[in-house]
């Protein structure tokens, strides 16, 4: 469709192409829009017809994230008014209800009559920003058991020592080593070992409170963090339900697989108070627990 007042329109071949659309909007000095010019991508992509847009403006402004909504309005009207050029990113739905990630670079020119005229092009980054999100997450959780990574989960430590240093609350490590799992990727082999890594990973999730925080800390070793532990019996409870939910039989591609676990446990602020040390402390009473026999628990010092 032709631009009301300008002669707008690029060839249909490249339009067609364009991973975004071309826009072209008008401001009045009262503050209300009106599309002069949108090409076909904005129903190829957000499946509203082109005159739909046209004839009611708000329908496809409708569409903005209204998180984005302000933002990108305020940033647009202070640069048109000093005819600049915009550079911004913001997200938009589909008329399904999709999420979608655009970012917009237009210029603006103000008219005699006080007009601005936006013209623009919005370029779908949905993709893109989508694989960005993913690899962050990949980026904070083990990515055989879905459990946080060592990195994030020492990040999360560290920031329970400062909560539990000015709230002058203690809480407890737990340091997990499978017992017995050598034998499963022995005789086995490494698919059946991890598949079992996953299970494990899930049957510790399953045995803790919401605040409580568990991470892969590398092979088969586990840390879990319990925070706000007032009392011994209180941690012990939850360590006898990891071992007791470790020692059901796994039954792994048609493998019925016996393990258990050992676990180390310290606490703050009676063990240490840095990170470091409260890990290296619950490790060195994991394998106390482990010289005891499969399956028993052992708090540092005791």
């Amino acid at each position: 469709m032709k631009s009301k007042d300008h002669n707008f329109e690029p060839p249909h071949e490249i339009l067609d192409v364009l991973p975004g659309f071309i826009y072209q909007l008008k401001m009045n000095p009262q503050g209300e829009f009106s599309w002069l010019y949108l090409s076909n991508g904005v129903e190829r992509i957000l499946g509203l017809p082109v005159a739909e847009a046209l004839e009611d403006a708000n329908r496809l402004l409708s569409l903005v994230h209204p998180d984005d909504f302000d933002r990108v309005l305020n940033e647009s009207i202070a640069v048109g008014e000093k005819e600049q050029g915009w550079f911004g990113e913001f997200r938009m739905f589909t008329v399904e209800g999709r999420e979608m990630y655009f970012e917009a670079h237009d210029t603006s020119r103000k008219m005699p009559n006080g007009d601005i005229i936006f013209t623009g092009f919005a370029n779908n980054v949905t993709e893109k920003r989508e694989l960005e999100n993913q690899l962050a997450l990949l980026s904070h959780y083990d990515a055989l058991t879905g459990l946080l990574n060592r990195s994030s989960f020492h990040e999360i430590l560290e920031n329970t020592i400062r909560t539990s240093r000015r709230k002058q609350q203690h809480f407890a490590l737990l340091f997990i080593d499978l017992d017995h799992f050598k034998p499963v990727n022995d005789n086995y082999g490494h698919r059946v070992g991890d598949l079992l890594l996953q299970s494990v990973g899930r049957h510790i999730t399953q045995s803790l409170r919401d605040s409580d925080t568990s991470c892969r800390y590398g092979g088969d070793e586990f840390l879990v963090l319990l925070p706000d532990v007032a009392e011994v019996d209180d941690l012990t409870k939850v360590a006898r339900k990891i071992i007791r939910q470790l020692e059901q039989p796994f039954v792994v591609e048609d493998h019925t697989l016996h393990i258990s676990a050992s676990i180390g446990v310290s606490l703050y602020p009676d063990h240490g108070s840095k990170a470091d040390t409260l890990i290296n402390l619950a490790d060195q009473a994991m394998y106390q627990a482990k010289h005891a026999g499969a399956g028993n628990i052992q708090i540092f010092g005791r």
